[in-house]
């Protein structure tokens, strides 16, 4: 075998393991699930509340999902009702789950509309939705993800108080 033989054999093998180790980095990644694990409010005041939301991710792909940023809006009964966003990386395993605890915001505005619906009896429980995008950090991917689901709220009617 001449040089330039060898020479032509060893790029076009370098050229083929450069292609197939690119052709990873081209398949985007399946978004996660995002449900809401928990929210607290933390605190109150004329013109915002603040809550601590804690989000789980799930993660149908089969590799680490590394996440460094996570942004939300929370609607009830299709009414805007908090946002928030992260900074904090986290990385959900292959197949698995991880929770992101996130401060949220939400104005005296968004409150009120829905207490009011509420109190004057114009809905029987809350359908929230859940909308945002999670930040990866390699490769630099942005993954919308949207969850809808449906809250009973308890009945008022026959409570007295004593």
């Amino acid at each position: 075998m001449t040089v330039r033989r060898m020479i032509r054999t060893l790029l076009l093998g370098l050229a083929l393991a450069l292609l197939s180790g690119c052709a990873g980095l081209l398949a985007r990644p399946v978004p996660p699930q995002v449900n809401i694990a928990a929210i607290s409010l933390t605190d109150a005041n004329l013109f915002e509340q603040r809550y601590h939301i804690k989000l789980r991710l799930q993660n149908p792909n089969d590799f680490d999902l590394p996440i460094d940023g996570v942004q939300f809006q929370v609607q009830l009964n299709s009414r805007p009702f908090a946002s928030g966003m992260s900074s904090a990386p986290v990385s959900v395993p292959r197949f698995g789950t991880a929770v992101i605890e996130i401060d949220a915001v939400s104005t005296l505005a968004e409150v009120a509309r829905q207490l009011n619906d509420i109190v004057m009896g114009q809905t029987q429980g809350v359908r929230y939705t859940l909308t945002g995008k999670v930040h990866l950090a390699r490769p630099a991917v942005e993954l919308p993800f949207h969850q809808e689901g449906d809250m009973k709220l308890p009945s008022l009617e026959g409570k007295s108080s004593k």
